[in-house]
């Protein structure tokens, strides 16, 4: 008994060694997210939000955290992203959706594996980004109560079944958002958002809520389970990239330096729009009869009567556990728990022919059943394997250009509108009934003209 106990402490130093290495010396501004986000996409200044961030060329039907998958690290459940931003945008800070705008990212200097609140019910999963006004306190965390305190509505979540939720590809298996209204009613939250301490009393933002071994029983896929490195040092004018972030064996590598509060505005380079007034969706677009809304809204009431952020505070985690389940999951797959590496900073940056994420492709993952299994590739599949990645990586390539050639399609087909439309009025006016005279008002006699034209027209 005392050698296992010393054995789970010894990992427990090893696994949260990893999530805190190397110590965060060196820290950035929001500068850093003003010129690391901008090739990707426009700031807007947006009326009692400040400046927020919104991806371009991106679909109207687009949602944050829906394009990659779950992995179930040190510090619980990390969204890892496929997209180039997804390393800051899903890490810091909240995402809100205004109406007529789409969804736009605010700031924030405080790390987090996930910053989602969660819904189960016995048949789905569901998780939703949290709005600026969820702001995370160390003390007590963000609970259950998250919905109902700041009003997140269905179309805020993404659902997806118990089977796909370990899914390398999550996009292809969310529910269609109208059928959200009717799963969210049977539903229930079980967001639980805290402060783990490691070994050596520094803290981490720790994802919790969702049972793992639940979660890993049902999935048609095997969650992934993978020791986190921060990679909290370097020299960020050079290596600031969100393509920083990659898997290798199983950890993961995370581009994560320390941001420091901010004492004064700063401001993006370039801002390309000012947003008056925002009209702010919540989560409720959809929702054509309101007694729906009410109904729903006081389910949330019902369901967490009595519990608030005083009362109620987010449940402490044992380190200890969360080991022991990742041994036991490394455990069930014959995987052994590595010991971490010491990553450099100059180590991080990857080769541009190397994929960003060091994930199996889709076609891989569905169809190969050692890859479910956690066995070893076989040197003689490398090159099956290494053209799927390939294709993978043309794909999204490929998608990239199709929405960037579709924005500049809808904005030269917007400027044709609009010149076609400036055409028309002067010819509509030209053709617009006479309109009534107010009553008491003379009209006026027809021109000698007027009368030639109308006899002609009567002949």
């Amino acid at each position: 008994m005392k050698i296992k106990t010393l054995l789970l402490t010894i990992v427990l130093a090893v696994l949260f060694g990893a999530v805190l290495l190397p110590r965060a010396e060196a820290r950035v501004t929001f500068s850093y997210f003003y010129d690391s986000l901008q090739p990707y996409g426009d700031w807007v200044d947006v009326d009692n939000y400040g400046y927020c961030w919104q991806p371009r060329g991106m679909d109207a039907d687009w949602r944050p955290y829906t394009d990659g998958y779950w992995s179930y690290t040190d510090a619980g459940w990390t969204w890892v992203s496929y997209e180039d931003f997804g390393s800051i945008t899903y890490h810091y800070g909240r995402w809100i959706r205004l109406e007529d705008f789409g969804w736009v990212w605010k700031p924030d200097y405080e790390w987090g594996p996930a910053w989602v609140s969660w819904r189960q019910s016995d048949d789905y999963i569901g998780w939703a980004p949290l709005p600026p006004d969820a702001v995370f306190e160390p003390e007590t965390g963000i609970g259950v109560w998250v919905d109902r305190d700041y009003d997140i509505g269905p179309s805020a979540y993404a659902f997806c079944e118990y089977r796909y939720f370990g899914a390398p590809v999550l996009r292809n298996f969310l529910v269609p958002r109208h059928r959200n209204f009717a799963i969210i009613n049977s539903t229930v939250n079980i967001t639980n958002i805290t402060v783990l301490t490691g070994p050596d009393q520094r803290r981490i933002v720790f994802n919790g809520g969702l049972d793992y071994r639940r979660i890993a029983d049902r999935s048609e896929h095997r969650i992934a389970t993978l020791q986190l490195v921060r990679q909290t040092e370097g020299d960020w004018a050079q290596h600031h990239r969100s393509e920083l972030s990659r898997q290798v064996g199983n950890q993961l590598i995370i581009n994560a330096p320390e941001v420091e509060a901010p004492t004064t505005r700063f401001a993006p380079a370039r801002v390309t729009q000012q947003i008056h007034t925002p009209k702010i969706d919540k989560g409720w677009t959809g929702v054509a009869d309101p007694a729906e809304k009410t109904r729903i809204q006081q389910r949330y009431h019902d369901q967490t009567r009595g519990l608030t952020r005083a009362t109620a505070p987010a449940i402490t985690v044992d380190p200890g556990q969360v080991v022991q389940t990742m041994m036991n999951d490394a455990h069930t797959h014959q995987r052994p728990v590595q010991q971490p590496q010491q990553v450099q900073p100059q180590q991080v940056a990857r080769p541009q022919q190397v994929q960003q994420i060091q994930q199996p492709s889709p076609a891989q993952r569905d169809h190969s059943r050692h890859a479910e299994q956690g066995q070893t590739i076989q040197p003689a599949q490398q090159p099956k394997i290494q053209q799927e990645q390939q294709a993978e990586q043309q794909r999204r390539a490929a998608d990239a250009q199709t929405r960037e050639v579709r924005a500049q399609q809808e904005q030269a087909q917007r400027a044709q509108q609009d010149g076609q439309r400036r055409q028309q009025e002067p010819s509509a006016r030209q053709h617009q009934p006479p309109q009534a005279q107010p009553q008491g008002q003379a009209q006026q006699s027809p021109s000698p003209d007027d009368k030639k034209k109308h006899k002609d027209r009567d002949n």
